[in-house]
């Protein structure tokens, strides 16, 4: 028997290349689960979100269609343990059971948050948030998406040298193409002594110095590299493509930094 996608619910993450949320797993709660077999539906799971797939009759109709007013609530759980370091969920932190719904939504099919309802049942154990459609009154197939965007924090570059501070002004620069919308401006910022991180660096390399330099806005975590930061040494650039900052790494809660390092006299130690 012919089977047709009749719902489909995406995943989308913006901190991903493809757009895709591999960290995140989607599935039917057990009541919807049940509705979905009694009207031999079949359900398949992906890293790209979840198809309710429907049998057809030989007019080429759903063969058990379901009901018109049918709510249908999906789970999603976090698989993967960087989830929740490379997205923003200032809106959905400190509730007990966020649930994104169709509620309100518009053409593009975008799934909102619902308002927070404390009358709203916890969810399981493992659950990290749900999922709330009713398609009756839908195209088909019907297709709704849940977009995830991604952290945001400003980069930080502790560049550690050997340069004396008459040596030549070093500086970190986003060689992007004229015009480019979403280039970075990074301004030298002055190191606390006490702060952990420099006192880590200074324990790692003695006799060197430490310079820093942090983006002025924050900036969108993603998975592909920015090609365009260089270290320069007054119009040179010396060092580059340099790396985005670790997400595991953080100097302060909104800043995340990168360690690199700059030898004028590479021949010589420390």
């Amino acid at each position: 028997m012919k089977h047709v996608a009749i719902i489909e619910v995406l995943l989308r993450h913006a901190f991903y290349t493809d757009l895709r949320c591999p960290a995140l797993s989607i599935e039917p709660s057990d009541a919807t689960a049940r509705l979905l077999r009694d009207h031999r539906c079949l359900w398949r799971s992906s890293s790209q979100g979840v198809r309710v797939l429907s049998p057809l009759d030989p007019t080429g109709q759903p063969f058990l269609p379901l009901p018109g007013d049918a709510a249908l609530l999906f789970y999603l759980a976090v698989r993967a343990g960087d989830f929740a370091v490379v997205t923003d969920l200032t809106g959905v932190r400190g509730r007990s059971a966020p649930v994104f719904t169709d509620a309100g939504a518009g053409t593009d099919g975008e799934l909102r948050l619902a308002p927070a309802d404390p009358a709203r049942p916890r969810l399981p154990p493992g659950v990290f948030a749900a999922v709330e459609i009713r398609p009756g009154s839908a195209p088909r197939p019907a297709r709704f998406q849940v977009s995830f965007p991604a952290r945001q924090a400003r980069w930080a570059y502790y560049c550690v040298t050997d340069l004396a501070p008459a040596g030549g002004e070093l500086t970190v620069v986003d060689a992007s193409l004229a015009g480019a919308t979403d280039a970075l401006r990074f301004s030298a910022v002055t190191l606390d002594p006490v702060e952990p991180t420099l006192a880590q660096i200074a324990s790692r390399y003695p006799g060197m110095r430490c310079v820093c330099f942090a983006s002025d806005q924050p900036v969108a975590a993603r998975a592909e590299p920015r090609r365009s930061l260089e270290l320069r040494l007054g119009p040179d650039r010396v060092a580059g493509p340099l790396p985005n900052p670790s997400m595991q790494s953080a100097a302060k809660e909104d800043v995340l930094f990168q360690i690199i390092t700059y030898r004028a006299q590479p021949f010589q130690t420390p």
